[in-house]
């Protein structure tokens, strides 16, 4: 039986392929490609939409802020998710995993729910080991190459291959391929990542928000 937190994460996941068809490419604003202006205005209102955005708006060319978290923020903000978690926990790997384990973060407060049933999933994942959870569709997955133990990338997780321990994604300020294929570019793009790769980026943890995370009434 489909849950609601289920549905959500559906819901999460088809906002991040809705962007995907988009094509968006993270041009520099010096590009003299014609879609440069329509790119960098899309990402400018996902960065703003989650209060992130730099003075003078968004330049392009992997100009800060780092917006991988803030894509991930966005389709689960579309899927319901309370808009208060995204400035502060969805900006960074180390301050998900916080805000997925109930950590504070300086001044901020990060409150366990009152019932257990109703809290976050999270998982560390390493190469040869079980899963805790199956990974789904919708799930915020952060992937890197262990140097940092937090990981270095915010994804969303589109499907989980069981047999290959392979998880598809969409994310943005990624590289990956976008939707008509070709070669890699940085935007919003899709990439594999395996639990068990032995070199590069791997998938490194996976979270899925509570249900009490989203706006909705309790049944």
């Amino acid at each position: 039986m489909t849950d609601a937190l289920e549905i959500a994460g559906q819901r999460a996941a088809n906002e991040a392929l809705r962007l995907w068809a988009l094509d968006i490419v993270d041009f520099p604003i010096t590009s003299s490609n014609p879609r440069t202006a329509e790119c960098l205005a899309t990402i400018s209102d996902i960065i703003r939409f989650c209060g992130w955005l730099p003075a003078g708006g968004y330049l392009g060319g992997r100009s800060a802020p780092q917006w991988c978290g803030i894509t991930a923020g966005w389709c689960w903000a579309h899927a319901g998710l309370d808009p208060r978690w995204l400035q502060v926990w969805f900006a960074s790997t180390m301050r998900l995993v916080a805000w997925a384990c109930y950590q504070s973060w300086n001044e901020h407060k990060n409150p366990r729910p009152p019932v257990a049933a109703d809290r976050r999933l999270y998982q560390g994942l390493h190469p040869g080991a079980g899963l805790s959870f199956t990974p789904r569709a919708g799930d915020v997955v952060i992937v890197g190459d262990g140097r940092d133990r937090y990981g270095q990338h915010v994804t969303v997780c589109i499907t989980y291959d069981d047999t290959r321990r392979t998880i598809s994604t969409i994310s943005g300020n990624g590289g990956g391929y976008g939707p008509h294929g070709g070669p890699a570019r940085e935007g919003i793009s899709q990439r594999d990542y395996t639990i068990d790769a032995p070199h590069g980026y791997r998938a490194m943890h996976v979270i899925r928000p509570a249900f009490g995370d989203l706006l909705c009434e309790r049944p």
